[in-house]
């Protein structure tokens, strides 16, 4: 018994810590978001281009601001990286923007963001799927869920967004 405790409470604390890795990197991505946009608009990339990236960023904040559930973030995030990486492949094939830096920069650590957010979800999701497995199994179950144990979210859409495999890779936070 002392040990399930132990494992619980090593458990949560990975998952509290992968949890706030993960929202420090959301918070990155929000941020770089906004400064791509703001430097490929003075650039001159056509707001039809900058449009689904502001719109998406501002869905994802507000979903997170309302605190829904997990896998409503994750669709919202989803819809967000999928713009993204389509600012990004428009910035990288136009070549007056390639020589830009004030958009390549932020493009540039976007494009970091996106393989940073990407390990952070693996590894907040590898953590939660230990929690409930801990939490569901016999006989540790039982005990997990008597000394606070309770299942965890993953942050999984509920549904993937398909992409045309033409454009950039996208992050989608879904199991396939």
């Amino acid at each position: 018994m002392v040990s399930v405790v132990r494992r619980l409470r090593r458990t949560q604390a990975s998952l509290d810590a992968s949890r706030r890795l993960l929202e420090i990197e959301l918070n990155r991505r929000y941020e770089l978001a906004g400064e791509l946009v703001v430097a490929a608009r003075r650039a001159g990339v056509p707001t039809t281009t900058l449009g689904p990236l502001a719109g998406a960023r501002s869905l994802a904040l507000g979903f997170r601001e309302q605190q829904l559930a997990l896998c409503e973030q994750a669709g919202s995030e989803n819809a967000l990286s999928v713009a993204l990486h389509r600012v990004l492949a428009t910035v990288s094939a136009d070549s007056t923007l390639r020589n830009d830096w004030s958009v390549q920069r932020p493009a540039l650590d976007a494009t970091t963001v996106e393989q940073r957010l990407a390990g952070a979800v693996r590894v907040y999701n590898g953590v939660a799927t230990s929690m409930n497995a801990l939490v569901r199994a016999l006989p540790a179950g039982p005990v997990a869920s008597a000394f606070g144990g309770r299942t965890a979210a993953l942050f999984e859409a509920a549904a993937a967004v398909v992409v045309d495999e033409s454009e950039a890779p996208t992050t989608v936070f879904a199991r396939v």
